[in-house]
């Protein structure tokens, strides 16, 4: 999943029954800035394979680039940390950010990893939040429910809010 090339970003985006392996273009947003914004429904990506989620040796199909449905998008793990970030979230924070370890039950998957917030805000004030539609976690173990020997992992993700079941705080 990692990339040499500093305007690319390598992805893997989950949905319900696929993976989708891919890189953007990242020389004028980040990934986060991509997928946190509102104006667009969808993203478009390059140098993609499609795989089934619980057979990730399978490739379905192969394309030079492909269009994402947000709403349709359970997680997009990435190994490039700095790039799951928005513009907002890296620059200009009034309260220290704090870590809170957690897991996720989302469809077909369970996520454990840390979620940064900033000083004030907790778990519950953002799930709860109207104005984002996903949540950034970072050190990320992505687990197939079906198929538990099957682990995806990457420094960073980014989960579609309306795609979550349960939540636990780990500490």
């Amino acid at each position: 999943m990692s990339n040499n090339n500093l305007s690319q970003t390598a992805a893997d985006f989950f949905s319900e029954n696929y993976r989708l392996s891919s890189t953007i273009d990242a020389r004028r947003r980040s990934l986060g800035d991509l997928l946190y914004d509102q104006t667009t429904s969808y993203l478009t990506v390059e140098g993609a394979y499609i795989s089934p989620i619980d057979f990730p040796s399978r490739i379905s199909g192969n394309f030079p680039s492909a269009v994402i449905v947000k709403e349709s998008l359970t997680f997009a793990l990435t190994s490039n940390q700095n790039t799951v970030f928005r513009r907002d979230q890296k620059y200009g924070q009034y309260y220290a950010p704090r870590l809170y370890k957690i897991f996720i039950a989302l469809p077909y998957f369970e996520l454990t990893g840390d979620l940064l917030l900033p000083g004030r805000t907790t778990p519950q004030i953002l799930l709860t939040s109207k104005t984002e539609g996903f949540l950034t976690l970072l050190d990320v173990t992505a687990q197939v429910v079906t198929r538990p020997e099957i682990t995806y992992q990457g420094e960073a993700c980014i989960v579609c809010k309306n795609k979550v079941s349960f939540v636990g705080l780990l500490d």
